[in-house]
């Protein structure tokens, strides 16, 4: 997560969504100038500047106040009412069918060993494997992240589907220079590309994750991919309007 006081904007993190990427991207926002050094693991820093929450192994989260996928509820409680209601708050959002498949195979790479963990194979059992490990445990659910009391709490979002064109329209509303050559990409290359949403999914896993993600796919839209539908492909943009009632940013 990231509080910029200097640009007057909040980013809450979700989970499998580039989150780390794009969180890297706007964190010498949060900073002095000429103090930032990119960095996949950071710990917790705070200044008159600006915050950025502890990233790293959740194990090691420690005393940290702020960290990475924290709630808004807590950002909100912490930072203030104020600074909460003025400041421009947005996250990167994700089909949920494919962030599903994303934290599967997040999930696999770290049950190898540490030699053979860059790669994770494609594999006949994968199906079976992918409803197996979701009828164990829940889907990654990040809700939390963007929604206070059950509603959309923030004034807009990234989808990852449209990533860099978004995050250059939210640098443009913050008046922020757009660097493309900036932008890392952690965490990338672990799924296979045989592992599309149609050849992964079978009847009882696609209700599983349908059912878990219910608020995602109605308020953002989504649905199953379509054949042929890259996993980072699609072209619907968010947007953000005024309220006509408080005249915060607000997304329709």
């Amino acid at each position: 997560m990231l509080v910029s006081h200097r640009y007057k904007f909040i980013y809450t993190k979700t989970r499998k969504t580039a989150g780390s990427s794009v969180e890297s991207y706007f964190e010498p926002f949060c900073m002095s100038d000429g103090e930032w050094t990119q960095r996949h693991l950071r710990e917790e820093y705070v200044s008159a500047a600006g915050i950025i929450g502890f990233r790293g192994k959740a194990a090691n989260v420690g005393v940290a106040r702020w960290w990475n996928h924290m709630p808004a509820r807590l950002i909100r409680e912490r930072i203030g009412e104020d600074t909460w209601k003025s400041y421009f708050k947005f996250c990167v959002i994700r089909n949920p069918f494919e962030k599903a498949i994303s934290a599967f195979y997040h999930s696999k790479r770290h049950a190898r060993s540490e030699r053979a963990r860059r790669e994770v194979p494609w594999t006949d059992d994968d199906p079976q494997l992918f409803e197996d490990w979701l009828e164990r445990r829940p889907p990654p659910i990040d809700r939390d992240t963007f929604c206070i009391e059950g509603r959309f709490a923030l004034n807009d979002f990234i989808r990852y589907e449209n990533l860099v064109p978004d995050m250059q329209r939210i640098c443009e509303h913050l008046g922020l220079r757009w660097e493309p050559e900036r932008l890392p990409a952690f965490k990338a290359g672990i799924r296979p590309p045989e592992a599309t949403a149609q050849r992964l999914y079978t009847a009882r896993s696609r209700k599983i994750v349908r059912q878990a993600y219910r608020f995602e796919l109605r308020y953002f839209r989504y649905d199953f991919p379509e054949v042929g539908e890259a996993p980072s492909g699609g072209s619907t943009k968010s947007r953000i309007v005024l309220s006509g009632r408080n005249g915060h940013k607000n997304h329709r």
